[in-house]
């Protein structure tokens, strides 16, 4: 294969398939099937703009983590779910993205604001790309161990 930048990194190889199925091979041999926006029963793998939300909720969720840890804040679960709203027209870029973090633990409230704050502005890549073009919000909660979440925060 020849690399039409060598000052760019590989990230992965985009093989056609059919239809609009592609499968994908990253740099580090991980699979994925990735297909277009049709929606149908005969899907096999999310779509690509699907996976920028994912790759969005997953930046920061490895940044949260990361910084509880850091916090001393232990916690058992992590989730972040992410919700998003495409422009009518094309190009259908994401305009608003919401995230919400749910965490199980002891984990002090102001401290999980603060370590979503600095992955979503400071840290996550993904999100300094996707703040360029979407109004980015996140709620959050706090489950404790009665199973009880707190109030969500903006």
């Amino acid at each position: 294969m020849v690399d039409t930048r060598p000052d760019l990194d590989r990230v992965a190889t985009v093989v056609h398939r059919g239809g609009e199925a592609f499968d994908v091979t990253t740099r580090a041999g991980h699979n994925i099937r990735v297909e277009g926006s049709g929606v149908g029963a005969d899907t096999t793998g999310p779509g690509p703009m699907q996976l920028l939300l994912v790759g969005l909720a997953t930046c920061t969720g490895i940044n949260v983590a990361e910084l509880l840890t850091k916090m001393r804040q232990p916690f058992s679960a992590l989730e972040v779910e992410v919700s998003g709203r495409r422009a009518e027209e094309a190009p259908r870029i994401w305009t608003d993205i919401a995230l919400h973090y749910r965490v199980a633990g002891p984990v002090d409230e102001r401290r999980l604001e603060r370590a979503i704050w600095l992955s979503e502005t400071k840290i996550c890549s993904a999100a300094a790309m996707l703040s360029k073009a979407a109004t980015i919000t996140h709620t959050q909660e706090v489950v404790q161990s009665t199973g009880q979440p707190s109030e969500a925060s903006d």
